[in-house]
């Protein structure tokens, strides 16, 4: 357990820097858009209003109220999540591949320290997932920030009420990261922690077996998938399940493939990555 803690540690601190840097492109993306179309809308109401002098409850009742939902579905907003999503599935493969890179490979030292390789495993796997919620707990954060940024600039009568829930339902990347309800939350990141399990068994079989291991890896992941698909597709032409046996189903070939991708990436660890 020592070992794992250090090397969790040490995984977070090399990573730190860049994860920092998104996390504030993160905040100067979102709330740059917010004030700068906060803005360019106030601008336009008040253009309006100096030339047919109207007021702003009138403006709002001719065309239309400022939501902020509207600025959530822009492209500098999810973008920037985005971003951080690409950059985070990208690390899955660069938090294995950066040890081999170099003369001197850091991998060597990493994998005979005198403790079982599966804590450098279980290390690296427990900082993308934590890297991932941070991500998406700064997002929970800041966004009834944005709200009152929003509120404090965009006068009563020019807004459409809306509450932090409805922001999020509205808008399907954020309700993708922040599922309202429990059950969905579960079951996204369950998936997702479970190709992270799939994608470190087809990085470790390529490290292990390199041009033949790429292949091995492609058709492991594509297996891992279609094992995950299949029983829906079969469920329409014959099983006839219930929702509720049919997730059972899924569930347990999820946790199934867990343990098979644990396994063979702890045989290839003992046995066959080399440096």
């Amino acid at each position: 357990m020592k070992y794992y803690i250090k090397l969790l540690n040490w995984e977070i601190v090399r990573f730190s820097k860049l994860y920092g840097a998104l996390a504030l492109l993160l905040l100067v993306s979102q709330f740059s858009g917010i004030w700068l179309t906060s803005h360019s809308f106030l601008s336009s109401v008040h253009t309006w209003m100096d030339g047919n002098g109207g007021t702003e409850a009138l403006y709002a009742e001719r065309f239309q109220k400022l939501n902020l939902s509207y600025m959530f579905n822009a492209l500098w907003y999810e973008g920037a999540i985005s971003l951080c999503a690409i950059v985070l599935v990208l690390y899955i493969f660069i938090i294995w591949y950066k040890e081999w890179f170099g003369r001197n490979t850091f991998a060597y030292r990493l994998l005979m320290l005198p403790t079982s390789r599966m804590n450098v495993y279980f290390a690296k796997l427990s900082a993308i997932v934590l890297f991932v919620f941070g991500f998406v707990s700064l997002q929970i954060v800041v966004i009834p920030l944005q709200l009152a940024t929003f509120l404090a600039i965009i006068p009563v009568e020019l807004r459409e009420a809306v509450t932090i829930g409805e922001l999020i339902r509205r808008d399907p990347l954020l309700n993708l990261f922040m599922p309202t309800y429990g059950m969905q939350f579960i079951l996204y990141y369950g998936a997702g922690i479970l190709g992270v399990f799939v994608l470190f068994t087809a990085v470790l079989l390529e490290r292990s077996y390199r041009w033949k291991g790429i292949v091995a890896g492609i058709l492991y992941s594509v297996a891992a998938l279609f094992i995950i698909v299949a029983p829906y597709v079969i469920n329409r032409r014959s099983l006839f399940l219930y929702p509720s046996e049919l997730l059972l189903l899924q569930v347990c070939m999820g946790i199934g493939i867990i343990a098979i991708s644990i396994q063979v990436s702890s045989f290839l660890l003992r046995k066959k990555v080399t440096v």
